[in-house]
């Protein structure tokens, strides 16, 4: 579904990104793990062009993202939902219209279809009794939980996560990863990068261990966590489980 051939990102005289191969496949949940500053979000950012990249290219449902104009990458991103480490939900809107806003002002859904799709997410991610709250009244784990949803409410072909957990009082952690688990059950192609591990174990089908810009290792949960061929990936994970 997405590939990524030679794609390069600096900042200034940094490379964060250096000569980074691989593709996602249709249905696939691929887990990207690190140490910080190893390039993970970047590279989660170039896939739908929150950063351009400086090289390389990236192919997304046979279209070459980075040489596409802008009104086209918007349309692109429709089918890319976003999950960021902070929620971004507006804070002046209910939970309820936070969901409704994009599908009503980006794709012309028609309001009542919005709102009947918006509390059969809402079901989906356990928070049906919030429809009116506002996202200042949410603990963090439903304020993640409404930004899951909302990215949902676009039908987007792949979710891209961006951390989700890491801005989450330790006991939050779970409800979120289970709402993302769930997805990952019904075959929604994602991406995810975390430092939860366990979740890397439990809902990967591959993995990928970044460092320094590169991608050092990758493989399933299984080849990666319990066999890892790289010196890198070994001190990496003895430092972390």
């Amino acid at each position: 579904m997405i590939k990524f051939n030679h794609l390069k990102k600096t900042f200034g005289k940094n490379e964060v990104l250096i000569d980074i191969n691989g593709e996602i496949k249709k249905n696939e949940v691929v887990v990207i793990i690190g140490p910080s500053g190893s390039g993970k979000s970047t590279l989660l950012r170039c896939l739908n062009l929150l950063e351009t990249p400086t090289g390389g290219e990236i192919i997304f449902d046979d279209l070459i993202l980075t040489e596409l104009n802008e009104s086209k990458v918007n349309n692109l991103r429709e089918k890319m939902g976003m999950v960021f480490q902070n929620f971004n939900l507006f804070p002046n809107l209910s939970v309820i219209e936070n969901l409704k806003i994009a599908p009503i002002k980006v794709k012309g859904m028609n309001p009542e279809e919005a709102h009947n799709q918006a509390v059969k997410l809402l079901g989906q991610v356990g928070l049906s009794d919030k429809e009116k709250s506002f996202p200042a009244s949410l603990s963090g784990g439903q304020q993640q939980r409404v930004a899951i949803a909302r990215a949902l409410a676009m039908n987007p072909k792949v979710m891209l996560f961006d951390e989700p957990t890491s801005a989450l009082d330790p006991e939050m952690v779970g409800e979120v990863l289970k709402v993302i688990q769930d997805l990952a059950e019904t075959g929604m192609t994602m991406v995810v990068v975390t430092h939860e591990m366990g979740f890397a174990k439990k809902v990967a089908d591959r993995v990928i261990f970044m460092d320094a810009g590169y991608i050092v290792e990758e493989g399933t949960p299984e080849q990666l966590f319990d066999y890892p061929q790289h010196e890198r990936t070994k001190s990496f994970l003895a430092k972390v489980l």
